[in-house]
C-alpha cells in the first residue's frame, strides 16, 4: 500500500480495490475475488458492498448470482491517475 494511504485506508479494502483496479475489464464472482486479492471471503463481501455503494464497482446480478467489476466513473479515473504517482 503506498504510504499516503495508510491510515485512510483499511489494507484489505486497498487489496480488493487494487484488485479490481489492475484488471479493469474482468468480472469477478465474490469468492474468486476474494482470492484474488488474498482478502477472506466474508471480509470480501462487506468491502464490495461498501465499494458498490459509494460507486467505486459495479455489481451485476444474473439470476441469483452477483458478479462485480470496478466501475467506469471520473472516481476512478482519477484514483488511477492518484495511484501511478
Amino acid at each position: 500500500m503506498p504510504k499516503y494511504l495508510v491510515g485512510l485506508v483499511e489494507p484489505k479494502t486497498y487489496a480488493i480495490f487494487k484488485t479490481l483496479l489492475n484488471n479493469p475489464n474482468k468480472i469477478f464472482h465474490l469468492n474468486s475475488l476474494a482470492e484474488a486479492s488474498k482478502v477472506p471471503t466474508s471480509s470480501t463481501a462487506r468491502i464490495i458492498r461498501k465499494l458498490v455503494i459509494n460507486k467505486f464497482a459495479e455489481e451485476l446480478k444474473i439470476g441469483k448470482i452477483s458478479i462485480y467489476k470496478l466501475a467506469d466513473n471520473e472516481k476512478i479515473k482519477k484514483l488511477k491517475s492518484l495511484d501511478e504517482k
